[in-house]
């Protein structure tokens, strides 16, 4: 069942280095089918389809993704929307500037439209694997965010996790409330962290009335505020900032949902394979592969045969014209190999 003046709004602008060579700069991470039969783009766009109709459907994204956003938004057979989404939907950001402009622009758009709507924020490049929990907690944060709160949702940490940014929170009212954002901790605080249920992932999806979220602008980021009328004329001087930093770590009426949902921001190769399919040494072989006397790794092959003897812990990538070999601990650091690259061989990027 629908959601009464929901609109959901699915930022595509990333460009996912750190899943070079399969993510290039004309079809980055979220257009790739990396877990299951559909990209991580079209996932999200049929994953909050039963709650939102097609019309309330908006994607910012970035001006040179403009031939793989519209293939990609045609077509869903099957389960809604079946017509995809309008291209008057679609807001095409000159450069990237963060997510804070960009949610700007859309809750400008959408309560020009409906000044009763209800927003949320989703990242196109995140996976979900359980999708009526995701459901169920979205239920919940509309119901939050029509009392005026601004809604973050608190994944429940399942790890001790480094790599993620985190939520602390304290019951009040009934209410979780969001006290502190904090940056990736150290393995020692992760690990307190996770034992501590107050503490929760920071998700990046968020929901609150547009009304709620255009005043905060007003009050936080009164540049990006001023702006509304006319975005894409003031975007050149408008600050590249996320929600996070820009509004919602200064803003006092945060609040959060737990949410156990099997999700993953899927941040690199390592984190990818560790979702993926395993053989019994711990192998997650896609493509032609062939692997002898291998343990934990992570090969993916594009079209040529690609055969591992005796290694370990290795992410291997081939593409028709890049391949990439590293340790599966050392696959964040592809982003910064990625920027080395641009420096000198532009055109694999």
């Amino acid at each position: 069942m629908k959601i009464n003046n929901l609109h959901a709004v699915i930022l595509a602008g990333g460009s996912g280095t750190r899943f070079w060579p399969a993510s290039r700069s004309n079809r980055p991470k979220q257009f790739l089918n990396l877990v299951g039969k559909e990209s991580l783009f079209r996932q999200t766009i049929r994953r909050i389809a039963s709650k939102v109709p097609a019309g309330n459907i908006w994607i910012v994204t970035n001006r040179r993704y403009q031939k793989e956003i519209k293939r990609q938004v045609t077509g869903f057979a099957g389960r809604p929307p079946k017509g995809g989404v309008r291209s008057s939907q679609i807001l095409w950001e000159p450069q990237g500037k963060n997510t804070a402009p960009a949610i700007g622009w859309a809750a400008s758009r959408i309560h020009a439209r409906d000044p009763r709507a209800v927003m949320v924020i989703l990242p196109s490049d995140h996976l979900i694997q359980n999708e009526r929990a995701f459901l169920n907690a979205l239920e919940k944060a509309v119901k939050l965010a029509r009392a005026n709160h601004l809604v973050t949702f608190g994944i429940v940490p399942t790890r001790a996790e480094t790599g993620y940014g985190y939520l602390k929170t304290k019951k009040a009212g009934g209410i979780l409330r969001v006290e502190r954002f904090i940056e990736k901790p150290d393995l020692a605080r992760a690990k307190r962290f996770a034992a501590d249920k107050n503490y929760f992932w920071n998700s990046g999806m968020f929901v609150w009335k547009t009304e709620t979220i255009l005043e905060a602008f007003r009050k936080y980021l009164p540049l990006i505020y001023a702006a509304r009328g006319d975005m894409l004329k003031a975007w050149p001087k408008l600050p590249a900032i996320s929600i996070d930093y820009g509004i919602l770590e200064k803003a006092r009426n945060v609040a959060a949902v737990a949410a156990d949902i099997g999700w993953s921001d899927l941040g690199s190769w390592e984190s990818l394979s560790g979702i993926l399919p395993k053989d019994r040494h711990g192998n997650s072989l896609k493509g032609n592969v062939t692997a002898l006397d291998c343990r934990d790794i992570l090969v993916w092959a594009d079209k040529r045969l690609v055969a591992a003897i005796g290694v370990q812990d290795l992410v291997v990538i081939d593409t028709p014209d890049a391949l990439l070999v590293c340790h599966k601990h050392r696959s964040q650091d592809v982003k910064k190999l990625v920027e080395t690259l641009k420096k000198r061989e532009a055109r694999v990027c």
